[in-house]
């Protein structure tokens, strides 16, 4: 069944990805403002416009809505970059609103006609239009990263972290130089890190502002790039057309970790978007 072969391939995937989206002690180096401002609208408008051309409507219209959306994605970034529960998840939901935006930009929808919410494990998808204006779906991958990494020795669930950020937070043992780590909408941060001032390691709140970063370019791929290819699919194939009305299945999950895997930390793109964000003084 395609469902369960997803499933194994996903968690073999997942069992080797913490260490690929590791956050370590020392950061690589920040983008600078103009350049994350410029990738965000860029990547918003290009996405939105190559998406409403495939479908044979008007590039240009779609390209200036998806810029707008871009630029509210970073926005809803620059917000986690305050580091307290109320910017993390007004900033988290806030850059899904931009992303859903983009996939409104490219079909030709209206402002915000649907919507993808991402809390915790569950994506809840908003369509003003529907009968079920509300429908709550399980994100796949982040189950599956939930179950691998509280499966790990002396790792804990950590119900504060997780209430103020709204995804699932463990904390895990660390005697390397790894300070925090993200999979698939799931952060792991590390018992060492302080709650007060000591120099050697980051504080707490920065670094799950650095994850939670990662979690917003991870909702992003998702809902404008992997949501629209399992709804071509599930056009096609009655059985994932069933999947599709529960679960959410992030199939540009095997293009993050590739990457992850192919280019150093100190030169990934999405690493120096975060630090720009959490970790500006580095």
């Amino acid at each position: 069944m395609l469902n369960h072969r997803y499933f194994v391939v996903a968690a073999a995937l997942i069992c080797a990805a913490p260490r690929a989206s590791a956050q370590i002690a020392h950061a690589a180096p920040a983008a600078g403002t103009a350049q994350v401002i410029s990738v965000n609208v860029l990547l918003g408008a290009l996405t939105a416009g190559a998406w409403s051309a495939a479908q044979r409507r008007p590039f240009w219209p779609a390209f200036a809505r998806g810029a707008g959306a871009g630029a509210t994605v970073y926005l809803g970034k620059k917000l986690i970059g305050e580091g307290n529960p109320a910017s993390w998840w007004g900033g988290r939901e806030l850059a899904a609103l931009g992303s859903s935006e983009v996939v409104n930009a490219a079909q030709g929808a209206q402002f915000l006609e649907r919507a993808v919410i991402p809390i915790g494990p569950i994506r809840f998808h908003l369509d003003r239009r529907a009968k079920r204006k509300i429908v709550p779906k399980l994100d796949l991958a982040a189950s599956i990263a939930t179950v691998v990494i509280a499966s790990q020795e002396r790792t804990r669930f950590a119900l504060k972290e997780s209430l103020a950020t709204g995804v699932l937070v463990f904390v895990a043992p660390e005697t390397s130089e790894t300070v925090g780590s993200h999979t698939a909408g799931v952060v792991t941060v590390s018992e060492l890190l302080p709650d007060g001032n000591f120099p050697p390691l980051p504080h707490k709140r920065e670094v799950i502002s650095h994850e939670m970063i990662h979690a917003v370019q991870n909702d992003f791929t998702f809902t404008v790039w992997s949501d629209v290819t399992q709804r071509a699919i599930a056009k096609t194939n009655p059985l994932t057309r069933f999947v599709s009305r529960y679960i959410d299945v992030n199939v540009t999950l095997p293009l993050q970790l590739g990457l992850n895997r192919m280019i150093d930390y100190a030169d990934r793109p999405w690493e120096k978007e975060a630090v720009a964000f959490a970790n500006p003084d580095r």
